[in-house]
């Protein structure tokens, strides 16, 4: 008996967490690798570390706000409920990234007063740490049971429209801080995707700055790489 083989194409859907959380995931990383090699003592280091924390949680609190705003508010006119919980991880993140970026204030201006932060920068680490893993299995949550009830209840193109509508509500400045960390933590034809959504809908200059911003954080070959496949 033969049998016939059928070829089945398997249809990707639009991943909603997948471009925040890959930059997220990132600039986390950088934070926790900067807090555990930054010498407590020289304010110069410090203030890297300060510059950079206060980057990472800005983008965290956008984060959040979008969530909030945009995708789980979405979600919840569909599915009554379904965005409780993580409205709730929410408030949870909130309160302790809050506790961190306090203390890491307390560092750098302490810093400035020409006080030795050792201790305070241990503290800062190991929380920090702790955070991250917290942060790490929110987002993997998001991704396991949020993102599959917004499959069941948005199109492709309605998912679409939420990323616009989130692009759209950002400041320009805030985009340039997100490029930073969530372009070099993408794959070449996700870069594509999202620079090419974005030289549709930003003016010319503006998407000149933001490939410059991009020309800073990643290989100069997979830069040459990029420009040549936005046709840029």
């Amino acid at each position: 008996m033969t049998f016939a083989v059928t070829k089945y194409t398997v249809m990707k859907r639009i991943k909603t967490y997948d471009v925040p959380h890959k930059g997220i995931r990132n600039a986390l990383s950088q934070l926790l690798l900067l807090a555990g090699k930054t010498d407590y003592s020289e304010p110069l280091q410090i203030k890297d570390l300060y510059d950079l924390g206060m980057d990472v949680f800005k983008i965290l609190t956008i984060h959040a706000a979008d969530e909030n705003e945009v995708t789980l508010a979405h979600l919840e006119l569909h599915c009554p409920g379904c965005s409780k919980h993580d409205m709730e991880d929410h408030e949870i993140i909130h309160r302790e990234q809050d506790k961190l970026e306090q203390l890491i204030s307390k560092i750098h201006s302490g810093s400035l007063a020409g006080l030795d932060m050792a201790e305070d920068g241990a503290e800062f680490y190991l929380s920090f740490s702790e955070f991250q893993g917290r942060y790490l299995q929110h987002m993997a949550e998001e991704e396991r049971i949020t993102q599959p009830l917004l499959w069941k209840h948005f199109t492709d193109e309605e998912l679409s429209m939420h990323r616009v509508e989130i692009m759209s509500k950002n400041p320009p400045a805030m985009l340039l801080t997100w490029f930073r960390f969530v372009i070099p933590a993408q794959a070449y034809a996700e870069r594509i995707g999202l620079l090419s959504t974005f030289k549709k809908l930003a003016p010319a200059a503006f998407f000149e700055e933001g490939m410059r911003t991009v020309a800073r954080v990643i290989p100069e070959v997979e830069y040459e790489m990029l420009c040549k496949g936005l046709g840029a």
